[in-house]
């Protein structure tokens, strides 16, 4: 990405000439999308080096159906694919945080919120259930075999509430997210 907006980064209209002469014409296209996060006068220059490079239409459709494509991939990534009963249940049991570090780190690397979210919520889970337990298990003297199956038994009510609230609420606000970019990416083109 290019030069976005920013209050310490000051370059006169010959400095962005010289900088976009070198840019791609996607790198160029991304600047007139978003352009919000630019100044004015980069989008400006940004519009008159695509002039110049006289971009087809055919260039600027590629450019769109790829935009599309991001987000359904970030779509696809977000509803339909979610964790696995095994992977639920491995965050849920093995919540101790330098054990799934690099899990978590690999959903972040690749941009699945919903995987990431879902990781920390049976994190979270497995851990107030297993101090929980511990806590029960010493106020009322329980055996091992018993806090263990207390345990375990705590996951059925953490899928159950995942699987109705927590998914529900994230598929919502990626509704309102994808509709509310739908709606820009449709004025962008009028």
């Amino acid at each position: 990405m290019v030069t976005p907006k920013a209050s310490t980064i000051k370059m006169t209209p010959e400095e962005l000439k010289k900088t976009y002469l070198k840019l791609s014409t996607v790198e160029l296209l991304e600047i007139v999308d978003n352009k919000f996060n630019y100044t004015a006068l980069a989008v400006s220059i940004a519009l008159a080096e695509l002039a110049s490079r006289e971009v087809s239409e055919q260039d600027i459709n590629h450019y769109k159906d790829s935009q599309i494509e991001k987000v359904v991939t970030f779509i696809k990534r977000n509803i339909s694919d979610d964790l696995n009963l095994l992977q639920k249940n491995l965050f849920y049991f093995i919540w101790f945080p330098l054990i799934n570090f690099a899990f978590k780190q690999n959903f972040r690397d690749d941009n699945y919120i919903l995987k990431l979210k879902q990781a920390n919520y049976y994190s979270l889970i497995g851990f107030l259930v297993f101090i929980s337990t511990g806590v029960l298990s010493a106020i009322f003297n329980y055996n091992n075999l018993i806090s263990f199956t207390i345990w375990i038994v705590g996951f059925i009510p953490a899928y159950i509430f995942d699987e109705k609230f927590n998914r529900e609420k994230q598929i919502n606000k990626l509704k309102i997210l994808y509709d509310s970019t739908n709606a820009d990416e449709e004025n962008n083109l009028e």
